[in-house]
């Protein structure tokens, strides 16, 4: 019987570096989680890439000859061919950082690179919500607004690593908000977690009988999104309003994307998946009423089952496709 093969995912963020490990079927071996100083610099970033890649294959106890290929998701704008971030917005001054270069030769192993939220969206599609189908689009749905696209099993990524970046598609032309990006009118303008708390500080201001009980937290300095979603369950006007106009524009990007992919689901992923069921109706019926019939609707709109690990599964399960392509 020949020797099992393992593949190792790294997860690159700005608030932790995730290493973990898979067997030949996709199943989690081993995984582990540090935290990032995103203020650190990129060569204090590799060497913590170094570190948690060789505590987890310690502590998972593998033979490191046994893992035969990594992956790593990364942050920001990329060079696909070359294995470079360019530049992640979201760790300072990680501009021209040769991951996959340096990785190889540390650790002596075929790398792949990917942007992160393609390993996520490869994560879910192999091991997630979307297992079985044979195309699906996944959208990050957290402090900003992210995607991916598979089909047959593949990420599609684009010259730069950059399709399925849904996030920025813009979503509004008349008076539209500013976006992070530079650009205007972006749907993560509309839809990040950053804008649903811009827009309530806004909302919050007109309110001038204070009929909101969002005031507290506002005032208290400690207003987050599940503050928002809480209270437009229990009822609250100006929270409804605004978890209905962040519905209604994450379903004007789904709809976006069911008319130029086609996709037999979209998976929502982040932190603001959170919200829950009564979020995910609301966005299946904007979505329904704007969208060719024909379409992913209805339960094809659904949430990811992943969580944390869906980085790191998919930058892993993308080492295995590239091992087993090339031997």
């Amino acid at each position: 019987m020949g020797k099992t093969h393992y593949y190792l995912g790294l997860d690159v963020g700005g608030t932790a570096m995730k290493a973990g490990i898979i067997s030949a079927d996709g199943s989690l071996v081993h995984c582990l989680s540090e935290p990032t100083n995103k203020n650190a610099g990129p060569a204090a970033g590799l060497a913590l890439m170094e570190q948690v890649i060789n505590l987890c294959i310690k502590k998972s106890g593998i033979d490191p000859d046994s893992i035969k290929a990594f992956g790593t998701g990364v942050p920001g704008i990329i060079d696909l061919k070359n294995g470079i971030i360019l530049d992640a917005v979201n760790l300072t001054d990680w501009k021209n950082v040769p991951v996959r270069s340096h990785l190889q030769k540390i650790f002596n192993k075929p790398v792949v690179f990917l942007n992160d939220a393609n390993a996520a969206a490869m994560g879910e599609a192999w091991l997630g919500a979307g297992k079985g189908a044979e195309s699906m689009a996944f959208i990050t749905l957290g402090t900003g607004i992210g995607g991916g696209l598979v089909h047959q099993g593949k990420i599609i990524e684009g010259r730069h690593g950059l399709a399925g970046e849904i996030g920025h598609t813009r979503i509004e032309m008349s008076r539209p908000r500013p976006c992070s990006c530079g650009q205007f009118g972006c749907l993560e303008a509309y839809a990040g977690a950053t804008s649903v708390l811009k827009r309530t500080y806004e909302a919050l201001a007109e309110d001038f009988n204070k009929i909101s009980d969002l005031h507290e937290p506002a005032e208290k300095k400690t207003l987050s999104c599940k503050d928002v979603f809480d209270a437009a369950r229990n009822g609250d006007p100006i929270a409804d309003r605004l978890v209905e106009e962040t519905s209604s524009a994450l379903a004007i990007g789904i709809t976006n994307i069911l008319h130029f992919f086609d996709p037999e689901k979209v998976v929502l992923g982040g932190g603001m998946i959170a919200a829950g069921d009564d979020f995910l109706k609301r966005i299946r019926w904007f979505v329904k009423d704007q969208s060719f019939k024909e379409c992913a609707q209805g339960e094809d709109i659904c949430f990811a089952t992943l969580g944390n690990d869906a980085g790191i599964l998919g930058a892993a399960i993308a080492a295995r496709q590239m091992f087993i392509s090339t031997n």
